[in-house]
């Protein structure tokens, strides 16, 4: 007789991370065999019909994930026993009621329970006062070096204890946690919804904006990149071998998910590049200096005061991803990929991004 199946909920459907790990999830990874029943959530009526478009085998869930009740509800009545949370990155809440129901599930049914929560890279940056001397390696003892991070930085020092709350809260309810940290991510999203990053996306608005990129930091600083088929292939590994109860966890469960780093000058110039080319103008060979007044520019096309353009569009993260490598993740995507890609990721980006959808590149004529 064949064991019940694993309930798996996926949260962010509609999201670049979550609905690209959906389509992978359905389309290439075989559910059957890992006995696995999917779930996913979606907060719009709407949006599960677009879910069950998508394939058979998920069942879509309506509700909110600020609604803790309803969320803790949905996970009990479904014997859930693993969630991949890829929605919210900076509050604790959300993690709270997902954790405190796989809580009542394996008490009710006596089975290992799994959080995996997607954290990001930021969190492991010079934002928050991590030594770019070195890399951070995930198989160290991450954990206790958090612990030890002093941020100055008033948004990002409400954040960098989350990953050990969520790690620690877990751990005193009996639930397996995973943190899955992102760093910038790039390449087209699969799913029905969101198709485009963050990061990228802010330095192409900008430069169609403004007409130019600047040099945010004093010196040419690095940053992890992950490209997004590579990134739902991590997801997808941790998955399979966390239950075989085969994955690192909790003070030890931190999945950091990098193919090598990006210098933001050298990306910067290659978009600005580009676009110049899609309109007819010479390029340039080096970036101007951001002057106080260029930093509120761009503020305002990314919706943000001048003093988070750096978090956003700057700074240092030297992380290296050893723990999913171990469970057979093996990355494909390199920088000399995303420098190759730069084109069709502006293409890709100006058709898709909603926000400029009536914009041409005025200022850069």
């Amino acid at each position: 007789m064949m064991a019940e199946p694993t309930s798996v909920l996926l949260t962010g459907a509609s999201g670049y991370i979550g609905g690209s790990l959906l389509v992978y999830l359905l389309h290439k990874f075989d559910l059957k065999s890992q006995n696995i029943k999917l779930f996913t959530l979606v907060r719009k009526p709407e949006q599960v019909q677009e879910v069950v478009e998508l394939g058979e085998n998920v069942v879509p869930l309506l509700g909110d994930v600020q609604d803790a009740e309803e969320m803790k509800r949905l996970v009990v009545e479904n014997s859930v026993s693993v969630v991949i949370e890829t929605v919210d990155a900076r509050h604790f809440p959300v993690a709270k009621h997902f954790i405190e129901a796989l809580c009542t599930v394996k008490e009710r049914l006596g089975v290992p329970v799994h959080f995996i929560h997607t954290s990001g890279a930021k969190m492991f940056s010079s934002h928050v006062g991590v030594d770019q001397t070195s890399f951070l390696n995930d198989d160290g003892d991450v954990y206790t070096t958090v612990a030890g991070f002093d941020t100055r930085h008033p948004v990002m020092k409400q954040f960098v204890s989350l990953n050990n709350q969520i790690i620690d809260f877990a751990e005193s309810k009996g639930v397996r946690a995973y943190i899955v940290a992102p760093p910038m991510v790039y390449g087209p999203g699969a799913g029905f919804g969101n198709k485009i990053s963050i990061q990228i996306v802010a330095l192409v608005r900008v430069a169609r904006a403004l007409g130019q990129l600047y040099q945010v930091d004093q010196t040419d600083t690095l940053w992890a990149l992950m490209h997004i088929d590579d990134q739902v292939k991590l997801y997808a590994t941790l998955l399979s071998n966390l239950i075989r109860l085969q994955a690192p966890y909790g003070r030890d469960g931190f999945y950091f998910s990098e193919n090598g780093t990006f210098s933001w000058r050298s990306l910067s110039l290659a978009i600005v590049n580009a676009l110049r080319k899609r309109n007819s103008l010479e390029t340039i060979q080096e970036l101007p200096v951001a002057t106080d007044d260029d930093l509120i520019a761009m503020g305002k096309v990314l919706g943000c005061d001048a003093g988070m353009v750096p978090v956003s569009l700057a700074g240092s993260c030297l992380i290296h991803g050893n723990n999913a490598r171990k469970l057979g993740w093996v990355p494909q995507h390199d920088v000399q990929h995303l420098m190759s890609q730069v084109d069709s990721e502006i293409e890709f980006i100006v058709k898709e991004d909603s926000s400029f959808a009536s914009k041409s590149d005025l200022a850069l004529r």
